[in-house]
């Protein structure tokens, strides 16, 4: 990339960049030092210094994060890289994975093919019925672009979770071809005999789907067990540790629903490490919420989407548009700083 496209490109995207509120410490007195690095948490490498980065989701304002990266940057190696971690720390961890990737289920004790096997989602721990159902309803009217859709939605689950039951939801599906599209992807997942939250909460589970899972249904799977895991989590009260973390895979997919998760500033023990390689599909409010963000490298339409997420100097804008694979950019909460870190991932997770 020549001094001319850069310099382009800082121009195109400087006045629409959301930065973060604390970028404006870099005119402040302290900001001539260098600010201290975490010594507990996740390790993730080196920065130019050749000190320790880690990441500790407990002392970050919040315990969410996001991986972003082109094709082939090694998105998935991070986060394999990070699960090792957590299981050495006793921390319970899932992985939603769309792609079925065979390199998480080297790492996780149970493997969870969704459609094949069933949860049962009508015990729901943390939500009232009415409650569930209008969150549902919300995602479910966004997930299958039925605009209109979510009261009369909101009306037959709540009779579905008070009853306990998909009985009220059958009565009606053939009124109308919208509920029973819906109603046919809900019985997939569900069965009474089926896996209860409290069950799975408790597993290190690699979550999956068939090959020709439809994309709508793998949203409103994803959906479902991250609704009933944030009530359960939310019902075992209020604490400042990570006691699960779950990673999810083609996270654009749920964006809706991260930008509501991510605004909660109360913390449950439950960590999401959202990974995508469409930043520009998030909405920028995620990324500035996030108590962490690791950037890779990637080509340049992709430097541009996180120039116009953050503020880049040219040292950091290079790293990651001309480095080789292994380069990242650390951004953490309450830090105006990016961290240029060099990833030393655990050999085990290759």
């Amino acid at each position: 990339m020549s001094e001319t496209l850069y310099h382009y490109m800082r121009k195109a995207f400087s006045r629409e960049a959301f930065g973060l509120s604390g970028d404006l410490a870099i005119f402040t007195p302290f900001s001539i030092l260098s600010p201290p690095e975490e010594t507990h948490g996740f390790i993730l490498g080196r920065d130019d210094r050749g000190r320790e980065v880690r990441v500790n989701p407990s002392k970050l304002p919040n315990m969410h994060g996001v991986i972003v990266g082109s094709t082939g940057s090694g998105k998935s190696t991070l986060a394999r890289h990070i699960l090792l971690q957590a299981q050495k720390m006793g921390i319970k961890e899932w992985v939603i994975d769309p792609h079925s990737e065979k390199s998480y289920t080297s790492i996780m004790d149970t493997r969870l093919e969704l459609t094949v096997e069933k949860i049962y989602f009508m015990e729901h721990p943390g939500w009232s019925p009415e409650e569930l159902a209008s969150e549902l309803s919300y995602y479910l009217e966004k997930i299958y672009a039925f605009p209109g859709y979510r009261s009369i939605l909101r009306e037959i689950l709540a009779k579905c979770f008070e009853e306990k039951s998909l009985y009220p939801f059958e009565r009606v599906k053939n009124e109308d071809p919208n509920l029973k599209r819906i109603y046919d992807d809900l019985r997939k997942l569900y069965s009474e005999d089926g896996f209860k939250i409290r069950e799975l909460a408790e597993k290190n589970l690699h979550i999956t789907f068939p090959t020709l899972v439809s994309r709508e249904l793998h949203a409103t799977a994803s959906q479902i067990l991250l609704l009933l895991l944030e009530g359960y989590m939310r019902s075992l009260g209020s604490r400042n540790r990570v006691d699960l973390i779950v990673v999810l895979e083609e996270a654009h997919l749920l964006k809706d629903y991260f930008l509501r998760l991510f605004k909660e500033i109360r913390k449950f023990g439950l960590s999401i490490l959202a990974v995508t390689q469409l930043p520009r599909e998030f909405d920028p409010r995620i990324f500035q919420l996030a108590g962490y963000v690791v950037a890779l490298s990637g080509p340049e339409s992709y430097i541009a989407d996180i120039a116009s997420l953050f503020s880049l100097g040219r040292e950091e804008f290079d790293h990651i548009a001309f480095g080789t694979r292994g380069n990242a950019l650390l951004f953490r909460s309450g830090d105006p700083r990016p961290r240029r870190i060099v990833l030393e991932i655990d050999p085990f997770v290759l």
